[in-house]
Order: structure tokens, then sequence, then C-alpha cells
């Protein structure tokens, strides 16, 4: 561009002493020519496209074939190196976006390039998020969760941990309550009624759209508030399987799963991982947070009448 800026000023130069009559014409034309040069702006390069795609939430297994870095974020660029993942391990794929997946293992929640790992399994899909707010919502460690974020369902004792899920457990936090705010709080049960309710999620219709948890084992109605309420729920209402069992559920076992319609199982033996079998059509959904299972148990929900509702006995869960 400067040759030729150069080069076209000494034909102009030449031009106007030949023909002095050119001399302001071309004046003109040689400061517009300068003026555009100089104030035309550069087009800009983006480097990547980090942190720009949707995160799509899932739960599945893997295996390293190669070791590989596990980092905090999905670029190479700008990202810290967290751990050093060994070939063969196994880890727990709970998200994946433009060719990264996010691992659960030792410890960190970490980004490895999806190249890298080898699906085994894929049980369950979830919700799908923007990358920052997905990011917002799940901290790169799991024993310590950011401060806004439910922590990770606690894996029940061994002592109290059912060797087939058959086995029932009635929460021990949950008290009859007598201050169950609902329109219609009667605790008289009406048994029909509830036998085709149990394990649903309620919603009245009638009202705001409150939510109620029917668990299978109480025969009460909790009223499901929100997020942080949603995973106490999961805490105090869910019931460990060995893996063994969590694998037949997963595969499909009809069986399996009819025995545990409505419930809320927990991985015992993994990290404590809860999911939900709807009672009405036996699938199973995975809840990785108290806001997730918020939006999945609402999003599947039965709407009732307020009057059918009061043939409900109210129970109240506690916030711990």
């Amino acid at each position: 561009m400067q040759f030729l800026l150069a080069t076209g000023s000494t034909l102009l130069a030449d031009l106007m002493l030949s023909y002095p009559y050119m001399k302001s014409f071309f004046s003109l034309l040689l400061l517009l020519l300068i003026t555009a040069t100089l104030f035309t702006p550069t087009p800009t390069v983006r480097a990547g496209a980090c942190y720009s795609d949707i995160v799509y939430i899932h739960d599945w297994t893997g295996v390293m074939n190669t070791s590989a870095y596990g980092r905090d974020q999905a670029c190479m660029e700008g990202s810290k190196v967290l751990e050093v993942i060994p070939k063969g391990t196994s880890v727990h794929i709970i998200a994946d976006t433009d060719g990264w997946y996010r691992v659960e293992w030792n410890g960190y929640r970490l980004w490895v390039g999806a190249t890298l790992i080898d699906i085994t399994q894929k049980r369950f899909e979830g919700d799908s998020a923007a990358y920052d707010l997905y990011m917002s919502k799940f901290s790169n460690t799991i024993t310590t969760p950011a401060a806004d974020v439910p922590a990770e369902p606690a894996a029940p004792s061994s002592s109290s941990t059912p060797s087939t899920p058959s086995t029932p457990q009635t929460p021990s936090s949950v008290a009859p309550a007598s201050n169950v705010s609902s329109p219609a709080a009667s605790n008289a049960a009406d048994p029909a009624l509830l036998n085709r309710l149990k394990g649903y999620i309620l919603l009245q219709v009638q009202s705001h759209g409150e939510a109620w948890y029917v668990d299978p084992i109480t025969g009460k109605r909790y009223y499901m508030k929100d997020g942080p309420t949603a995973y106490q729920m999961m805490r105090s209402f869910g019931l460990g399987v060995t893996e063994s069992d969590y694998q037949k559920i997963a595969s499909g076992n009809t069986s399996m799963k009819s025995r545990l319609s409505g419930r809320i199982i927990l991985r015992a033996q993994a990290h404590g991982e809860a999911y939900y079998i709807h009672p009405g059509d036996l699938k199973v959904y995975y809840l990785q947070n108290g806001d997730e299972a918020y939006r999945v148990m609402r999003l599947y929900s039965l709407g009732i009448t307020n009057t059918d509702l009061g043939k409900l006995a109210a129970g109240e869960i506690t916030i711990k």
C-alpha cells in the first residue's frame, strides 16, 4: 500500500507540473485518498471460539485412551492445568462442549479433549446451558463447590446402604407438618388416591403451580419450594443402591425400575449421583443438583386440583 501511495503521489506531482490548471483537482483527490487509507479500520481476527458454545449435561462413563491434562476451562489458551489423568483411567463424564468433555476425577471437575476419551457407556441426558452460566453453577472442585451451588449428594454409609433397592428407608429428617403452606393442608389421606399418586410430582393447577412430591414410603406430600428444597429431598428421600443394581436400572431392567417406581435413588458406591424414576413411564432422570432436580421434577409433574391435593396428608421437609 505504501508503494502505491508513493507511486501515485509521484504521478500526481508530474501531472500538476505539466497541467497547472489540474493542480487543485489532484490535490483534493490525493487528500481524500490519504484520509481514506489512514482512517479505514483494520479487520480484527478472533483467536478462537472458546467459552461461546452451549454445554450439554450428561451422565456417561469413559476411559482415557492416553494420559491427558485436565483443565479448568474448555480451552487451550488461558486455561490452567489442574490434574494429569493417566491412560486407562475410568472417568465420569458430566458434560460436553465443542470438542471438550467435562469429567469428575480425583475430587475435581476437569475439561479434557473429547478425542482423548473413549465412551464406554451413555446413560442419561440432562439439560443444556450457556458456558458461562454452566461454569457459574458447577465449580472445578467436587468437595468444595461454589457458595451458591448445593453440595453433591452424600452417599449413604455402608451400614445404611441396602443390599437390594427393595429395602425401603424412611427419611429420618422428615416430620409431620403443622404449618405447611397450602390452600388445602389436610392430614386426612384418601388411600385410593394416594395409591394412584405415590411417587408423582403434583402441581396445584388451581393455585400458583406449587409443586409437591408424594413420597412412596411415608405416603405424604412434601412442598418442593425451590432448588435447595429439591436438593434436601434428594438427601432425605434418596435410597442408596449398589452399583450392580444401578447398572441394572441404567440398562433398562423393567422389573428393577418397577420396584423403585417414584423413588429417588443414589449411587452409593460412586459419588452419590441422584436419579428420579418416573412412576408413569419408568423413565430415569438424572438430577445433577438441586436446581436441575427442581426443573426436571416440575417438568414431568401431574396437575391436581386443590380439592384432591387436600385428600393427601401433608408433611414437611427441613432444609439443613
